[in-house]
């Protein structure tokens, strides 16, 4: 079976929803396109293919949990990882962009599952409607016990729900831009992902569930938390003008680690892509436009933060410039790859060259 992966982070149409309603009938941003889904690339067999129970997520979503289900309960009432999914996602509930998001994923007949990941944040299988959660390496009791991990696995949800509502309508970079501007492209994307991260934590905040935005202001992007809270405080207008969210995905770039990781990430997807390629140069040559970067941006409310700052992010060498000297010698390896063909270790630049050397091969 054939996955795409992020790690750390990674179509359906809408159909009619059950009679739940919860779920309303409210009409979803949705910018169809003609992209290409990821690439999909073999998984490793011993992780995400070794989940026994998937569960669809209309099915949790029905399945109302209180909020202090895990403080009442005794272990052995935890009996598996569906009562900390039911848990995470009557959780979202309370947040409006969450909510949106579930409401999508419901409607499009998506499951979810826990198991060990092995380090990855999660796992979407977009060809089987399938996301599979990293369970910490934590059987389902400990996991509903601590509170650190079910808001680490909270946090991750809502990055995953993201996700897939970005793959819906944009699928996957590689076949329309080249290398580097694919880096450039993952960025935001990986950016977003945090920005509506905080969203939804601070969201949550305001409906009687702090625990997630104090574990956010302690975890890696705490940072970009405490960049929104000081502009709401400042200018609570910058909620409804995009400032407040631009001023966030903005602070994303300014930790070094954390770009060097996403730039990784995406090297190492480009490798696959490579490996699995039959062809030369699997890739686009398109430059993105404004348009293309503002898009990525855009909200459940059709709103798009970064309305505006597409030619800034396509210029400004902040979003784009790899500082790392090691992702920066595995780009120029990749793009040096496109340029040859490669026959027993020997490279060419001329495939007619190197099959007259190499008839054979």
């Amino acid at each position: 079976m054939l996955f795409t992966s992020r790690a750390g982070q990674q179509k359906a149409r809408i159909s009619a929803l059950s009679n739940d309603s919860h779920l309303g009938k409210g009409i979803f941003m949705d910018f169809r396109s003609s992209h290409s889904d990821k690439k999909y690339i073999d998984y490793p067999q011993n992780s995400v293919l070794s989940a026994e129970t998937e569960w669809s997520f209309l099915d949790l979503y029905q399945d109302i949990m209180e909020q202090d289900f895990f403080e009442r309960a005794d272990s052995f009432e935890i009996h598996d990882y569906k009562d900390i999914l039911s848990w995470c996602i009557s959780q979202l509930e309370g947040s409006p962009s969450a909510h949106a998001m579930l409401k999508e994923v419901c409607s499009n007949g998506w499951s979810i599952t826990l198991d060990d990941l092995d380090g990855n944040d999660y796992v979407i299988d977009v060809a089987q409607k399938v996301l599979t959660l990293d369970n910490n390496s934590l059987v389902p009791a400990a996991l509903g016990r601590s509170n650190y991990f079910r808001n680490v696995t909270l946090v991750t949800l809502v990055k995953a729900l993201r996700d897939i509502w970005q793959e819906k309508r944009h699928g996957g970079f590689d076949e329309l831009y080249s290398p580097d501007y694919v880096l450039m492209m993952e960025r935001v994307r990986a950016a977003d992902l945090c920005v509506l991260a905080v969203v939804v934590g601070w969201e949550l905040r305001a409906e009687e569930y702090p625990d997630l935005w104090r574990h956010i202001i302690g975890s890696e992007i705490g940072d970009m938390a405490m960049i929104y809270a000081k502009s709401l405080e400042r200018d609570p207008i910058s909620c409804f003008n995009g400032l407040a969210l631009r001023v966030t995905f903005q602070n994303w770039y300014h930790d070094e680690a954390r770009v060097n990781a996403c730039d990784h990430d995406a090297l190492e997807y480009m490798d696959d892509i490579l490996a699995s390629a039959n062809m030369i140069n699997p890739f686009g040559t398109k430059k993105p436009s404004k348009m293309n970067v503002e898009i990525l941006s855009c909200l459940p409310d059709r709103s798009a933060y970064l309305q505006g700052q597409g030619t800034e992010i396509l210029l400004d060498p902040i979003y784009s410039a790899v500082d790392s000297d090691i992702n920066q010698s595995h780009l120029l390896h990749i793009m040096n790859d496109l340029d040859v063909v490669i026959v027993e270790d020997v490279s060419f630049r001329d495939a007619d060259l190197a099959r007259k050397i190499f008839p054979k091969e």
